[in-house]
């Protein structure tokens, strides 16, 4: 937690602990109660594949999480000669939170932004400009932001969480 903990430090959900998941819940049933009804013929697979991204991503992310620590505990290559505490590994347990927000506002998006629905799962000339957004706007604003969150202020009520960690992770930045 932060030195000062500012306004909306804690997730929304934190009070639900392990059952957090269930936030999702309802756009799951909905996406099979859609297959159950239309069939996959008629049904929006950009939809139905939110649910099966989240699980890779948290996958994706436990799998490097698993790496960095092992690699810690062999002891090669460290960037701090320490272990990893068990304060720090509890200040980062809630690295799945980002993907459950992630998720409800995809879900959200899928069912109530205009042009949301049936939209193609691949498409070149989207994925080049996905590409060329987030190298140019998206990373210049992350690093001013960046920048910003080291302000007093800031850093005191929301930075400095980011901060405590001494051994680094790939889950130390959320």
């Amino acid at each position: 937690m932060a030195t000062n903990p500012g306004l909306f430090t804690e997730w929304p959900w934190k009070k639900l602990g392990s059952f957090k998941y269930v936030l999702l819940a309802p756009w799951v049933a909905h996406g099979w109660y859609e297959v159950a009804t239309k069939g996959w013929r008629e049904v929006d697979l950009g939809y139905i594949a939110i649910l099966p991204s989240l699980l890779l991503r948290m996958l994706h992310n436990q799998a490097w999480i698993t790496i960095s620590r092992l690699q810690n505990a062999r002891g090669r290559r460290q960037i701090v000669r320490r272990g990893i505490e068990f304060d720090q590994v509890d200040r980062e347990r809630n690295w799945d939170d980002q993907i459950i927000l992630s998720g409800i506002l995809l879900y959200l998006g899928a069912l109530y932004v205009p042009g949301g629905q049936h939209l193609p799962l691949w498409r070149t000339d989207g994925a080049g400009l996905i590409a060329l957004l987030h190298a140019g706007p998206v990373e210049f604003l992350y690093y001013w932001f960046h920048r910003a969150l080291h302000h007093h202020f800031l850093y005191t009520h929301y930075h400095s969480h980011h901060h405590s960690s001494i051994v680094t992770e790939p889950i130390t930045c959320t």
